[in-house]
């Protein structure tokens, strides 16, 4: 749907069911970067927002919108025709008015207030993606981004390193050639495949991780008994545990002190609490990941052996909202390309 359709759609919807009243402002110059410029009245009370529109978002773009909005978030509106429920509260959170296209919104600034979180959203709204954008097409699609030459192997290679069921192989590598993303050429006078549109294929298996596969993968949240542990995690003694994000990319880099301690582990939940001294703590700054990968992957990574591939370590830090960690993924990136 086009930036303007979904524009009119939203204003329809939020009209219709908040009795305000919201309509495009015509301009002859649009500043700031906005696609248009809003007004909302409600009674005598009347304010006008810089409108960005998106046909969808995901946490990959946040960063890039709190970076549009800088310091006066209040000027804006986020007009999208969906936004995942997760999504809709970092916005909140963050004090970013947004407004979906069903009508669901979070609009504050100059006395009014408008918060709508219960619309459904039809399913000709929801974005159509097939199996390959699922939990076990994601973690096909990291394996091979890892290591493109396993395209090549036998299907039971690709399954065994991505841990999922040989059946998929075939549709995820079907699917994978209608979008665009295989393509067949030759070496040494034999066909093989590669990936095309890596870049691309990499910017949507990062949006799409943190979405649909980290949440399944996350074990709980908790800290450390012993409070010197912060200071002191490098030398921690722990077996089969792989550190991610923030201590991913502090060992990746140098560059960064983690706040929020991400831990990849095979071992059950039970036993690295042990092994490590962590006690259940909704607020705590330990998280808990399960391995998705098979970890003799590291075998050909050739990279400290105590973090996650540095492609994860990227994927979790360049989504973040805070500016050093996006920092830290860039030099991660630059390290380790590919």
């Amino acid at each position: 749907m086009r930036g303007k359709e979904i524009l009119q759609q939203a204003i329809h919807q939020f009209t219709e069911m908040t009795g305000a009243v919201l309509q495009e402002m015509p301009v002859k110059k649009l500043k700031d970067r906005a696609d248009a410029i809003v007004e909302l009245r409600f009674g005598k009370q009347k304010t006008q927002f810089l409108v960005e529109i998106k046909n969808e978002i995901r946490h990959i773009n946040l960063p890039r919108i709190l970076d549009l909005v800088g310091r006066n978030r209040e000027e804006w509106l986020l007009v999208c025709q969906y936004i995942p429920k997760p999504l809709k509260e970092d916005l909140k959170n963050q004090a970013i008015n947004y407004l979906e296209a069903a009508g669901n919104c979070f609009i504050h600034k100059d006395g009014l207030f408008f918060y709508i979180n219960d619309r459904t959203i039809t399913p000709h709204r929801k974005p159509k993606e097939g199996k390959l954008w699922k939990q076990a097409g994601l973690k096909f699609l990291f394996v091979i981004l890892q290591k493109p030459e396993l395209l090549n192997e036998p299907y039971r290679n690709i399954a065994k390193a991505a841990k999922i069921a040989l059946g998929n192989i075939g549709p995820f590598i079907e699917e994978l050639k209608e979008e665009g993303f295989l393509k067949q050429g030759t070496r040494n006078g034999d066909k093989i495949w590669f990936i095309e549109n890596k870049e691309q294929l990499q910017k949507k298996w990062i949006e799409l991780f943190n979405a649909v596969l980290r949440p399944k993968l996350r074990q709980g949240r908790f800290r450390f008994l012993d409070k010197n542990a912060t200071g002191n995690w490098k030398k921690m003694a722990a077996n089969n545990i792989y550190w991610g994000g923030e201590p991913a990319g502090a060992l990746l880099t140098n560059f960064l002190n983690p706040e929020i301690f991400t831990i990849y582990t095979l071992k059950p939940k039970t036993e690295i609490m042990k092994q490590l001294r962590l006690v259940p703590d909704k607020n705590g700054n330990v998280e808990l990941m399960e391995v998705f990968w098979e970890t003799a992957l590291f075998n050909f990574l050739n990279v400290n052996h105590k973090t996650v591939p540095p492609f994860l370590a990227y994927a979790e830090l360049i989504t973040s909202l805070d500016s050093r960690n996006r920092e830290t993924a860039e030099r991660i990136k630059q390290k380790y390309p590919g």
